[in-house]
Parts: structure tokens; C-alpha cells; sequence
């Protein structure tokens, strides 16, 4: 073991006369902890929201979403064709979408018909037979229907009748509900069959999008460019855009909360200062001593600084393990329940990132390695001969 680390272990952990300093190094240990802990638990929270949020949007719509400017796409089947053939698509399939009125025995809402393909139809619909309309399950309990009975449909056109004009109606039957975890979707679709549109709802509603799924999600805008190429007469509009707002603001607030409970790490280095300065004073004879018995002024200040960055590491270790496991506890028992109608979710997610864990420990290292600069040049310009002149 290296003078330096050998003297900074035993100043560190011997026990001394001066119990005020021993009590500041564990109130900066604690500091640092309790630091690095929130990071890791606020970071793996704002990055679990933000899968979570991300996944259940791609299950409701999809990587990259095409439509034209005019509105219906009449050889959707020839397009969805030829963008699947592209080497970074997986499948490109139709929907049309189209706002509606429906009429149960609870309520009345606005809903959103949602045209699928029985073929390929989306994750949230896998298992729908197309015999009827199928409803969201919190816009199944808000309508008060079963599967089943029947639902009265208002499509936003109007028809002449003897009494004057008046909205399309259809009665249509239920099928069933669907779950996607996605609290606007599940409050709001009602998916029907493509190919059943007029003997469902008495009219041809085209198809207006084709949705895209790619090899990787995170290259979507890359892959918009190149179908843009492909195909100019489409506009095509990635996750990232389509959900701009959102995700802009989860970035946001990571890079706000980040910056103030940082804060409580440069609070607890202040402490590593303040514990250094009074060793350095405790310890001005000893220096002394071991400046004349051979030691340079470069070890003596390397000395508080291991001594600090001791105290760091502690800290670092401890908060890192603590938000691990209070983060790995959160989300396993689903511990901070939330309103899905405000977040999309019904818990806190909690996913720790080791990229995001590791930079943690590595800034409260920094900082405390800042804080023990200072103390150490401190104790390296201390004259020897004055130190023990009385000794």
C-alpha cells in the first residue's frame, strides 16, 4: 500500500480526539449518499415513465405513420406492398380513422373509429374476428355496454330524412373490449374491420394512413427520409413527431430534476471541504513530522485528497446500491400508484439504466474530488519547521 492511501485510511477511520470533525465526515458520507441515491431513484423514474409511455404509444400507432394530403389513399394495398419490401420495414399496414359519435346507456361520447385490417391488424386488436365493433374497456364502462348488445353509432355526415337533415345513425353490435394501457386509446377507439366498413356503418371510409413498423425504432426519423424519397407524393410523420411534445418534456424535466437534486451532492462535498479543513488544522504538527522525516509536499496532498475522495467513494457505493434496490422494489410491488387518466399509467415506473447509474457515481466523484483541492494545497503549504518548532 502507498504512503498516501496508507495515511488517509488511518485519518479517515482512526478514531480522534476531535469528535466534531468525525461527525462532519459522517454527515458528508450521509450527504453524498442520500444524493446519489435520489439521482439514481429520480433518473430510473423519468427513464422507466419514458419507456413505458414509448412503448404503449408504438403498440397504439406505430414507428412511422404515411398519409397523403388529400386525404384517402385508394391503392393502399399496392403502397403497403411496396414499402414492405424496403430491407428496414417490417410491415406496413392500413388504417383509417375517422371521429364518431357513440350512444350507450350511460353516456354518450365521441369516439374514434379506428379501420383495420383483419390481416395485420395492430397489437392491441391480435385476436378480433371482425363480427362487431371493438370498444376500448374504459370507453366500454363510460358507454355502460357489454359484448354482445348493440351501440348506436353517429358518423360525422349528414342524411336527408322526411323531418329534415339529420347525422348517420347505425346500430352495431359489440364484439368485445381491448386493454393497451394507453388511457386515451382505451377511452376512445372503437376499431371495425376494413373490408365490414359498409355493412357495418353504412358507408366506405378509405383508407387515410398506413402505419409502419421498422427493424429500430430509434432510426425512425432516418427511415422517414428515405420513404420520403421513395414515395414523394406522402408525407411521412415518425414517433418522435407525432409525440413531439410529450417526449420533449420528459427530457425536459430528467435534465431539470437532475440539475436541483445534484444540488444535494455539491452540499455534501461543501461538508467533505469543511471535515478536510479542520483535519488539515487537527493535523498541522503531524505534517510537519512527516514533511521532516522525508515526505513531499505532493504527498501530503495527495493525502487529503484520498482522504476525500474516500469519503466519496462511501458515499457513491451506498446511494448507488440504495437507489438500485428502492428503485428495483418500486417498480417490482408498483409502490407509487398515480391517476391513469393524467399520466397514461396507473403506477410509477421504475427502470435503471447502468449508463445513467454510472455517470451518477461518476459526477459525485468529481465533486468530491473538487472539494479536496483545496484543503490539500492548504496542507502541502504548511512549513514544516513551524509546525514542530515547539515540539
Amino acid at each position: 500500500m502507498k504512503f498516501p492511501l496508507f495515511v488517509a485510511l488511518r485519518y479517515l477511520f482512526s478514531r480522534r480526539k476531535q469528535t466534531f470533525i468525525s461527525l462532519i465526515s459522517a454527515v458528508s458520507v450521509l450527504g453524498i449518499t442520500i444524493g446519489v441515491a435520489s439521482l439514481v431513484v429520480a433518473l430510473a423514474l423519468i427513464s422507466g415513465f419514458h419507456s413505458e409511455i414509448q412503448g404503449k404509444v408504438l403498440e397504439a400507432t406505430s414507428a412511422i405513420m404515411a398519409s397523403l394530403p388529400e386525404g384517402g389513399i385508394r391503392d393502399w394495398k399496392s403502397v403497403c406492398r411496396r414499402m414492405g419490401e424496403l430491407p428496414f420495414v417490417k410491415r406496413a399496414y392500413p388504417q383509417a380513422i375517422y371521429q364518431a359519435l357513440a350512444k350507450g346507456p350511460l353516456s354518450t361520447q365521441a369516439v374514434m373509429l379506428r379501420g383495420i385490417s383483419l390481416t395485420s391488424p395492430p397489437p392491441w386488436a391480435q385476436g378480433y374476428k371482425g363480427e362487431g365493433l371493438l370498444l376500448g374497456m374504459r370507453l366500454m364502462e363510460s358507454l355502460g355496454v357489454f359484448p354482445g348488445e348493440t351501440l348506436e353509432v353517429y358518423l360525422p355526415k349528414l342524411e336527408l330524412t322526411p323531418f329534415g337533415a339529420r347525422p348517420r345513425a347505425r346500430r352495431v353490435k359489440v364484439e368485445g373490449g381491448f386493454s393497451s394501457g394507453l388511457y386515451v386509446l382505451d377511452n376512445t377507439a372503437a376499431a371495425f374491420p376494413l373490408d365490414k366498413a359498409r355493412e357495418m356503418l353504412g358507408e366506405e371510409l378509405p383508407v387515410n394512413y398506413i402505419n409502419i413498423d421498422v427493424n429500430d425504432i430509434y432510426r425512425a426519423s432516418e427511415y422517414a427520409h428515405l420513404l420520403q424519397e421513395k414515395f414523394p407524393d406522402f408525407t411521412f410523420t415518425p414517433w418522435s413527431e407525432i409525440n413531439r411534445t410529450l417526449f420533449e418534456s420528459l427530457k425536459l424535466e430528467k435534465k431539470v430534476i437532475f440539475m436541483v437534486i445534484a444540488l444535494i451532492v455539491v452540499v455534501a462535498a461543501l461538508n467533505i471541504v469543511a471535515s478536510l479543513i479542520l483535519m488539515v488544522m487537527e493535523k498541522v504538527k503531524d505534517i510537519g513530522i512527516l514533511m521532516s522525516m522525508g515526505a513531499t509536499r505532493k504527498d501530503i496532498s495527495m493525502v487529503f485528497m484520498l482522504q476525500g475522495l474516500l469519503v466519496g467513494f462511501l458515499g457513491v457505493v451506498i446511494g448507488e446500491a440504495l437507489g438500485v434496490i428502492f428503485s428495483f422494489l418500486a417498480n417490482r410491488f408498483s409502490l407509487i400508484r398515480i391517476p391513469p387518466d393524467i399520466y397514461q399509467l396507473d403506477h410509477v415506473p421504475f427502470q435503471v439504466k447502468p449508463l445513467e447509474a454510472i455517470g451518477v457515481g461518476v459526477f459525485a466523484l468529481f465533486i468530491s474530488f473538487l472539494s479536496t483541492v483545496y484543503p490539500a494545497r492548504k496542507a502541502s503549504s504548511i512549513d514544516p519547521s513551524e509546525a514542530i518548532r515547539y515540539e
